[in-house]
Formats: structure tokens, C-alpha cells, sequence
């Protein structure tokens, strides 16, 4: 009895070693695949983050411009407010002048 236990043993052993390579090339191979999923997926990635960076700089340069731009607005309205701004525009569009001022024009 001992001879047929150790005849089957024998026999199952190379059938042991098949089912484990099999398993081991299934393990490998599935592991391959999820590597590969991953790196493409951390390519897509990385591309959308320096796209996201570029855009990002093109709105900080914007942002730049439009808080210039609202300065100068400010500015502007700050200046209208003054004497100097109201004095200037009477001059100039209503031909206004000083009581003591002599205004010299040229012949055309």
C-alpha cells in the first residue's frame, strides 16, 4: 500500500509544479497589467497638472494685469475728484481762465 501511496505522490508532483507555475505566471501577469494601467494613468495625470499649471500662471498673469489696470482706474477717479482736474477741464474745454491770467494765442 505504502508503494501506491508514494507512486501517486510521485506522479502528482510535476502536476503540483504545473498548477504553481501557472499560478505564478497568472500572479505575474496580472500584476504586469495593473503596473502598466497605473503608469498610464499617472501619465494622464501628470499632464493635466502642468496643464493645470500653465493655466494657472496665465490666470496669475491676468490677475496681475486686471489689479494694475484697477489701480490706474482708481487712480483716475482719485484725480477727478481734485481741483487741479476741474481747474484743467474748464481750461481746456470751456476756455476758462484766471481773473489776472493774460492768455497769449497764436495767428493762424
Amino acid at each position: 500500500m505504502s508503494e501506491e501511496l508514494t507512486s501517486i505522490s510521485e506522479k502528482e508532483k510535476p502536476q503540483v509544479r504545473k498548477t504553481r507555475r501557472r499560478r505564478q505566471a497568472v500572479f505575474a501577469l496580472v500584476t504586469m497589467i495593473f503596473a502598466v494601467a497605473m503608469l498610464v494613468q499617472l501619465t494622464r495625470l501628470y499632464q493635466k497638472q502642468r496643464s493645470y499649471k500653465e493655466k494657472a500662471a496665465v490666470y496669475q498673469k491676468e490677475l496681475l494685469q486686471q489689479q494694475e489696470r484697477a489701480k490706474e482706474i482708481e487712480d483716475q477717479v482719485n484725480y477727478t475728484m481734485t481741483d487741479a482736474y476741474t481747474e484743467r477741464e474748464a481750461q481746456s474745454k470751456l476756455g476758462m481762465v484766471h481773473p489776472n491770467e493774460i492768455i497769449f494765442r497764436e495767428k493762424k
